[in-house]
């Protein structure tokens, strides 16, 4: 073999050892710089026109900040998974904020409207919040703690289990 040949070859299975081993993680586990730290705050306007949404505003609560779009196929296959923990959580000290990413305002109206759900939903113009929690893709949720910093961070959509065990490690607990 010439030595182009050897080259080509290293190449190649250098090339195999990097796919074989990024195909052993969850595509899920996107590693984050914002897991942490204190979240980024954010006041956005709601999409029904009812004022502001401030995450300073939320603060001693736990917060479940969930970035969708209409037009986005997973967001749909999730939605019902946060009606659900909408419908359990909401008087317990947890919030979800909805942030409509990269969509029509009208469109995330109506998707709301259509598939339920009457958390506070909010526009981000310019995407400047996506940016600034380091957005990878969309369905993406991040949790906050009642401390303010986020807890944990799921891409892809969520499942009744992965949502709840999330929820729980850190809403509020009563007192005993």
């Amino acid at each position: 073999m010439t030595r182009w040949g050897w080259l080509a070859a290293a190449a190649v299975a250098a090339l195999v050892l990097v796919l074989a081993l990024g195909f052993r993680r969850d595509p899920r586990d996107v590693r984050s710089g914002t897991v942490g730290k204190p979240a980024p705050a954010f006041a956005l306007a709601r999409l029904d026109g009812g004022g502001t949404v401030a995450l300073g505003d939320l603060a001693g609560n736990a917060v479940v900040v969930n970035f969708f779009a209409s037009w986005c196929l997973p967001c749909k296959e999730e939605h019902p998974v946060l009606v659900r923990a909408w419908e359990r959580y909401r008087s317990s000290g947890v919030v979800i904020v909805g942030i409509l990413y990269q969509d029509d305002d009208a469109a995330g109206l109506e998707f709301m409207r259509r598939l339920g759900g009457t958390w506070p939903t909010v526009r981000d113009e310019g995407g400047r919040t996506a940016l600034a929690y380091g957005v990878f893709g969309i369905p993406e949720t991040f949790f906050i703690g009642t401390d303010g910093i986020i807890a944990g961070r799921h891409v892809g959509p969520l499942d009744d289990a992965t949502l709840t065990a999330a929820i729980e490690a850190i809403r509020p607990k009563a007192p005993r």
